[in-house]
């Protein structure tokens, strides 16, 4: 019999999926929340990275993760960079529920590896292959489909989809800022950096002359900051760790399922059939692409 402390793979396999399940789950459910918070969504932003700050500073002191932490120069513009990055990824996002809806908004958030890609080919002039160059014409072309310009929508229906676009873009760029830290600094350290430096950014931008009124507000506010910032990164560092890449992409697409239950369960919004077309087009090119890539889905936590 194995003693306790032999690695035993196939156990940190399973757990590895379950809390990357999870974590997808959590993630799904965001928009509802903010929603229900009736804020703007500079102030849900600045209450999320002051709650997050506090919650994950707080982790990382009792973990002892702060103990002899130092960083060069190069890393703290990265880090800085990397937060202004993510934490305007989530103004946009948060916007782009309010004018389209959760579902639609984190369908077209799914394009962010593509633009990972473009990124690739503009920066560092890589050559991708006939296969990704393939997943990326069917993502953009599940885009305009699922946006469908020439249709009937409410009014900022569309620049609703360019904020979920623009938050795609933000994240993208958090992406390739926090790759060049790996290995050199704890990502709970990162994500609790993340959320202070959000903080002291949008603390001047918050506007505090319309706070949550009620309890319920409040609530959902907390529950953003503790349950769906600090408790859902480190479910997704849990995962990290011990599922394989291949399980992390695919268990990935949880979160634009769930995102688009939550918008049939919660406001009775249906996509039409041709923004379903367009949606599964999204879908499916990024789970093909992830697949055939060994692409993380770091990307798919809001």
């Amino acid at each position: 019999m194995p003693s306790a402390t032999t690695p035993n793979p196939q156990a940190d396999e399973r757990l590895g999926r379950l809390l990357m399940i999870a974590a997808m789950v959590i993630s799904g459910t965001i928009g509802f929340f903010v929603l229900m918070s009736g804020q703007p969504a500079l102030n849900v932003v600045f209450f999320r990275c002051l709650i997050g700050s506090l919650s994950l500073c707080a982790w990382c002191a009792y973990r002892g993760y702060w103990r002899g932490f130092r960083m060069a120069r190069w890393q703290v513009v990265n880090v800085v960079l990397g937060a202004v990055t993510l934490v305007s990824n989530w103004y946009f996002l948060f916007t782009a529920y309010k004018l389209t809806s959760v579902g639609i908004t984190t369908v077209v958030y799914n394009v962010q590896p593509f633009l990972l890609v473009l990124a690739g080919i503009v920066v560092t002039r890589e050559r991708p292959s006939l296969a990704t160059m393939g997943c990326l014409g069917v993502a953009f072309a599940g885009l305009v489909i699922l946006a469908e310009p020439g249709g009937v929508h409410g009014q900022g229906y569309l620049l609703g989809v360019a904020s979920a676009l623009a938050a795609a873009t933000l994240y993208a760029a958090t992406t390739l800022f926090t790759k060049k830290l790996a290995g050199t600094i704890r990502p709970e350290n990162i994500a609790a950096l993340h959320m202070v430096i959000g903080a002291v950014v949008f603390v001047w931008m918050a506007d505090f002359g319309q706070l949550p009124s009620a309890p319920r507000e409040w609530g959902a506010i907390v529950t953003l900051g503790l349950f769906h910032t600090t408790f859902m990164y480190l479910l997704l560092y849990g995962a990290f760790q011990k599922a394989s890449t291949s399980s992390l992409a695919v268990f990935g697409f949880v979160y634009p399922v769930v995102a688009v239950a939550v918008d049939f369960l919660a406001f009775d919004i249906v996509l039409h059939p041709t923004q379903w077309l367009g949606g599964a087009m999204i879908v499916l090119a990024a789970g093909w692409y992830a697949r055939g890539m060994g692409v993380s889905t770091t990307r798919k936590a809001a």
